[in-house]
């Protein structure tokens, strides 16, 4: 192999890795300018936070969100945002009982959360 065999090659590699960063810092700046991109971050006093989502399609779901002492029900898609209802103090308690820590009262017949049956799944195995 001669040093201009080695120097083409080496041309093509740092060019590949050019156009690769060039195409992360691309969608990295895109995904930030994106109106439909949901980051799950609390807001710093805390007032607006997203509960739950639940997806139902592509660019489709449900939402609880909590909005100060309100609790909502939005449905959302690519394009818009509708309220569907705003739930009363009981349907919502669910949700105020996870944020306080407060377990779910798990009677008979009552579903326990996805990450609660997990974890107790982790503590099985480790035993």
């Amino acid at each position: 192999m001669t040093w201009a065999e080695i120097g083409t090659l080496f041309g093509m590699l740092t060019a590949v890795v050019v156009i690769l960063l060039l195409a992360w810092l691309f969608t990295r700046y895109l995904a930030g300018r994106t109106p439909g991109a949901m980051r799950f971050s609390r807001n710093r006093d805390g007032r607006l936070r997203l509960l739950e989502r639940m997806p139902l399609g592509r660019e489709q779901y449900l939402a609880v969100v909590r909005a100060g002492e309100t609790y909502l029900l939005l449905g959302v898609t690519g394009s818009q945002i509708t309220l569907l209802r705003e739930l009363s103090a009981e349907e919502a308690s669910a949700w105020t009982e996870e944020e306080t820590g407060v377990s779910p009262g798990g009677g008979p017949g009552v579903p326990i959360p996805f990450r609660d049956a997990l974890r107790e799944v982790w503590k099985q195995k480790k035993k």
